[in-house]
């Protein structure tokens, strides 16, 4: 049972690459082609990008490695593996009161 005025946290994480001027989803391979829309409520999004709960800083750095490791890359005359793209990681933030069941409340 949850204290009154007890709080409950969701967070979530998404991770996009911008090459050529085109947007994919890191932890999705093969999810390409993305597109920005504007939601009134949620402001700026890339439609179709994969969220991820996370529940641990050790899930967050997992994420963050898979994600590189996907990111395109190319050898310049200054380094071997040098990244050919921007990258955006995004941590999502919800919160919510805990009812005394245990559940959240939206």
């Amino acid at each position: 049972s949850a204290r009154p005025g007890a709080r409950r946290f969701l967070v979530r994480a998404s991770y996009l690459q911008i090459y050529n001027e085109a947007l994919s989803d890191l932890l999705k391979p093969g999810r390409n082609g993305l597109v920005i829309r504007e939601d009134r409520k949620k402001g700026l999004r890339a439609e179709g990008l994969s969220e991820w709960v996370v529940r641990s800083p050790a899930e967050v750095d997992g994420l963050l490695r898979r994600g590189a490791e996907t990111r395109a890359t190319a050898a310049t005359a200054a380094n071997d593996a040098s990244s050919r793209s921007h990258a955006v990681f995004c941590l999502t933030f919800e919160q919510s009161e805990a009812s005394g069941g245990g559940e959240a409340c939206p």
